[in-house]
This record gives C-alpha cells, structure tokens and sequence, in this order.
C-alpha cells in the first residue's frame, strides 16, 4: 500500500529579512512519510477540472491529520501544494488521501 516511495512534508514559513523588502517565505521540514500512489475517479477528475486546479496526483499515507493545504510535499525533487487531504479508513488501516498540486511559486528551504 505504502510502497512507490518516501516524501517529505514541508510548511510555509514567512521569514523576515530585515532588508526593508518584501518578507520571503521558505519551507520548513516538519516530516516524512512512506507513500503509495491512488488513481483518481471520473468524478474527482472532472471536479478538479472545472476548478481549474493543476492535480497533479493523489497519494497515500498513513494517516496524519494535521496535514492542510499550508503545506508543501516533495517527492524526489518536485514538489507539490496539498490541494485536500482527507483521513479515513481502508483495510482496517487508518490513512490519509492528498491530492496534490503543482508549485507554482518558488520557496527556499530553511
């Protein structure tokens, strides 16, 4: 279930740069996580299609609540926005579904 690889889960920090500019923000790693890739449904498919949201894929991990839309996944050297996650049962094995997003700003890991 949890065998195409490791990610690393980042969050969005604003850091101050006290050069009288705008303030940057940069990842902070706060985890990792085994994975497994999940297909999408018709209906998932064309709901991100008429939100005109780039869905990148959608992956599972074990389960990890905390996980919202502040934070950043890689996997080997893209990364992704988490577009939704969402916990629930499979198997008798509690996990959590992230549909993930392409990056469309560049961020500076802390």
């Amino acid at each position: 279930m949890f065998n195409d690889g490791t990610l690393r889960i980042y969050q969005k920090v604003v850091t101050d740069n006290n050069r009288g500019a705008l303030d940057a923000t940069e990842l902070k790693l706060v985890g990792s996580a085994f994975y497994g890739e999940i297909g999408f449904s018709a209906t998932e498919y064309y709901a991100a299609k008429q939100a005109e949201t780039a869905v990148e894929k959608r992956v599972r991990i074990l389960e990890n609540k905390s996980i919202c839309n502040k934070h950043i996944i890689a996997i080997a050297d893209t990364k992704y926005e988490v577009g939704r996650a969402n916990s629930r049962v499979v198997k008798g094995i509690a996990v959590t579904d992230i549909t993930l997003e392409r990056v469309t700003a560049k961020y500076d890991i802390a």
